[in-house]
């Protein structure tokens, strides 16, 4: 992946700015095809600055000067010149081109309120290359209906990546699932991924902390806005920030302003730990009790006034499920295992796997290297969990019914309007409402995309971390190229730009 503009990164990928209104002036190209034509002509002559310029008030105020032609320099220096481009199909909030380089290929997405004006960018390697996979991933995708091709479309994009490991997706569309693998469960093997393969779902797992935290108010254990210390032991008088605790919401929300981690090792220590395999470091891990992250919590200074600042939080959804073991007097295994189980019916997402299940386990790779899996029950770093297509699926599924009141809880506006409870909240290119979480752990990335008003479900599971844009990315594009088949666009023919760069 190459890299989002600076404002397109804000939240996660979830928020886009608002449509600036054009220049005061009138545009200064008749089209968007003149305007694309100018930003290659630019590019080839390495003129960065010149293409910043057109950038808008908007723009401007998430992006320092010189951010956006530093990245562009850094492009060129990839792609080569730009010898062709083409319009891609519009949507509705975006201008879509395949930029053709000498080297490599790029997808330049703008937000515009006019030709000349630039109200935020998005540049991705999330296109045909020209040193794609030459030889295709295996797959059980037979390719004969018309949701069977649009599928194949948006993966082989994906696993033209020559460390492309193993990708299930699944998708839940007019009432019904369909389930798609491609690739290896372990490189070498040829052993294709199916629905019932565990995957490790990252910070997916955050979203069912999150929807235990609704579970709980409703059922009378806590309240969100009750400050978190009438669940602890003991005095902790840091966990206030000039007067304001932090509250249960707050954690729910990444809003606390608590540390990103309950404990940091010197760097040499940290040096050691990452030599060591995977299911050693784990071990090492586990020894972080509970007990050690409340021992731990008497050391926090809190950075910003609970409530007030959004600051992605690993340790606050930690500290939440602590949180809710002591509301429910149970642990959390028993706690999460029972719930999604009784209520979604999923047997397969837990955090510990017998040895049967560790069968089904796929091997992540983190930097090419492969990771063998063991079970993490520590309180350091984040929660997680394991599942796999079939059971996220339903899980998606059960999302887009909300015929559970926790469910619908967590989905309500808990920070501005782009936070539920753990949920993140936007809308699409086309502006559709959209209630999403990523996931990324060692050797592992995923995501899970709702899309309520078209009762659209989409999950992502692969066992590499190549960059997890691509995975976002990759399901947007999914996502398009479903909304294609429900409704096929006559889209108007557009010729090649002409030649680009001799201005």
């Amino acid at each position: 992946m190459i890299k989002y503009s600076l404002s397109g990164l804000a939240l996660m990928g979830a928020t886009m700015l608002p449509m600036a209104s054009a220049w005061a002036q009138a545009p200064r190209f008749a089209s968007y095809a003149q305007f694309n034509d100018t930003l290659v002509a630019q590019f080839n002559r390495g003129d960065f600055k010149a293409i910043e310029a057109y950038g808008s008030p908007a723009l401007r105020k998430v992006e320092a000067a010189g951010s956006m032609a530093a990245f562009l320099a850094r492009q060129q220096a990839k792609t080569g010149r730009i010898v062709s481009s083409s319009a891609l199909p519009a949507r509705k909030t975006r201008k879509e081109y395949a930029w053709r380089g000498e080297r490599q290929n790029l997808r330049v997405s703008l937000v515009s309120s006019a030709p000349g004006v630039i109200d935020d960018y998005f540049i991705s390697d999330f296109i045909a290359q020209p040193n794609a996979r030459a030889t295709p991933l295996p797959t059980d995708n037979r390719r004969q209906t018309a949701l069977d091709r649009a599928v194949d479309r948006a993966a082989t994009l994906y696993l033209q990546h020559p460390e492309a490991a193993g990708l299930s997706i699944g998708v839940y569309w007019q009432g019904k699932q369909y389930f798609y693998n491609y690739g290896e469960v372990e490189k070498g093997t040829g052993r294709l991924p199916t629905a019932r393969t565990f995957y490790d779902i990252g910070s997916v797992a955050k979203t069912f902390v999150t929807t235990l935290l609704a579970q709980a108010v409703l059922d009378k254990k806590v309240q969100l806005n009750d400050d978190i210390r009438k669940y602890l032991p003991g005095e902790y008088p840091n966990l206030a920030y000039e007067g304001r605790p932090v509250r249960l919401v707050d954690l729910a929300t990444h809003t606390s302003g608590l540390p990103g981690r309950a404990y940091n090792p010197p760097k040499e220590t940290q040096a050691k730990l990452d030599a060591l395999s995977l299911p050693e470091r784990i071990a090492h891990y586990n020894q972080f009790t509970a007990d050690s992250l409340l021992h731990h919590l008497h050391t926090f200074k809190l950075a910003s006034e609970p409530g007030k600042t959004y600051r992605y939080n690993n340790q606050g959804i930690l500290l939440l499920q602590l949180l809710l073991e002591r509301a429910y007097q149970q642990p959390y295994e028993q706690l999460v295992t029972r719930y999604v189980q009784t209520r979604f019916g999923l047997k397969d997402t837990k955090r510990v796997l017998t040895a049967a299940e560790q069968q089904r386990y796929a091997i992540g790779y983190e930097n090419g290297k492969p990771e063998h899996h063991a079970n993490y029950t520590g309180y350091w770093g984040g929660s997680n969990l394991t599942s796999t297509p079939a059971d996220l699926l339903t899980y998606a599924q059960a999302n887009l019914a909300e015929k559970e009141p926790a469910v619908r809880l967590a989905h309500q506006p808990a920070f501005e309007n782009r936070i539920g409870l753990g949920w993140m909240l936007d809308t699409d290119p086309e502006g559709q409402r959209r209630i999403f979480h990523n996931g990324h752990s060692t050797g592992f990335n995923a995501r899970c995309a709702l899309y309520p008003a078209e009762q659209v479900g989409i999950v992502l599971m692969v066992n590499e971390t190549i960059s997890q844009d691509r995975v976002t990315d990759l399901e947007q594009l999914l996502k398009q190229e479903l909304a294609a088949v429900v409704a096929p666009a006559v889209a108007p023919k557009t010729k090649a730009s002409k030649a680009v760069g001799r201005r």
